[in-house]
């Protein structure tokens, strides 16, 4: 196995760092994050092996800066914080409140069928993907996204005073 010319890598990186870094902001809008996307990229560039040398490397880098920032995006949007909503300066009755949330999530969470709380501890709590959660579970990535399909159906449906009520 081949590790990519680091040298080739290095040229590239220094003669078309504004540019992707300029691509990556177009997507995620912060400027310290498109220059971290750009360096992972390269890292992740630097430390691959392989089997094929990568015909267009250019081409191929647009893309991984692209879905990189794709991917730091929708992490972003999963970050979901109370405080988000909450401007006020916190008080007993505010933490009172959260409590009561959160008391109420975990006790809809452990009421889900068995399969359906399964997955989706693994899946959004734990942050594991399909496939590897598919494997631990004994089935295939369709019923695990099927599990999830219906656990937040079932989970919007029971929430939905709740979700009101925190806004």
């Amino acid at each position: 196995m081949a590790i990519i010319n680091a040298l080739v890598l290095e040229q590239m990186f220094l003669k078309h760092y504004q540019e992707w870094c300029l691509l990556s902001f177009s997507y995620v809008g912060d400027l310290d994050d498109s220059k971290d996307v750009v360096q992972s990229i390269f890292i992740k560039l630097l430390q691959k092996e392989c089997n094929e040398p990568i015909k267009d490397l250019k081409s191929y880098i647009n893309t991984s800066i692209r879905n990189e920032s794709l991917k730091r995006i929708k992490k972003k949007q999963r970050t979901f914080s109370i405080e988000n909503y909450s401007s006020e300066v916190p008080s007993y009755e505010h933490e009172l409140i959260r409590s009561e949330i959160s008391q109420t999530l975990f006790r809809e969470i452990d009421a889900l069928p068995d399969q359906n709380r399964k997955v989706f501890e693994l899946c959004v709590l734990e942050g594991i993907k399909y496939e590897n959660a598919a494997e631990i579970m004994g089935i295939t990535v369709n019923t695990v996204k099927y599990h999830l399909k219906k656990t937040f159906k079932i989970l919007r449906l029971n929430l939905r005073d709740v979700y009101l009520w925190m806004l």
